[in-house]
Formats: structure tokens, sequence, C-alpha cells
């Protein structure tokens, strides 16, 4: 069975999230800045779920400042 929507663990923490690699997709509920994309790229092979994203956001954030 072929399914629109392609369930996997968070790259980082494990939990269970579902990819639609749409529009849709829970990752694009937020902006994720440039200098996330290019962490979360170089460091993770998979997705993350959204908790992830945006600890490394504010991760990023406050190494910045």
């Amino acid at each position: 069975m072929n399914n629109k929507y392609e369930k996997h663990a968070c790259a980082n923490c494990g939990q269970l999230i579902e990819c639609t690699r749409s529009l849709s997709c829970q990752c694009q509920q937020i902006t994720i800045p440039e200098t996330a994309q290019d962490f979360i790229a170089a460091s993770f092979d998979g997705c993350l779920c959204l908790a992830c994203i945006n600890k490394i956001i504010h991760q990023l954030e406050k190494a910045s400042s």
C-alpha cells in the first residue's frame, strides 16, 4: 500500500511524526531561519518534529546574541 503520508521517527528525539512532503507538512507551520535550516541539514539525515525544530531555532538565536 502506498500511503500519501509517511510516518517516521524524528531524527533527533524519536517522536513519531507524519511527513506529507507538501505545504501541509508540519514543518511548514513555522518559519525556519536559514541558519537553522543549514544546521538541521548538516546535522540530521531526516525530518525533525516541531518541538526539536523550535528548540534548535531558540538555541541558535541564544548562541548568536
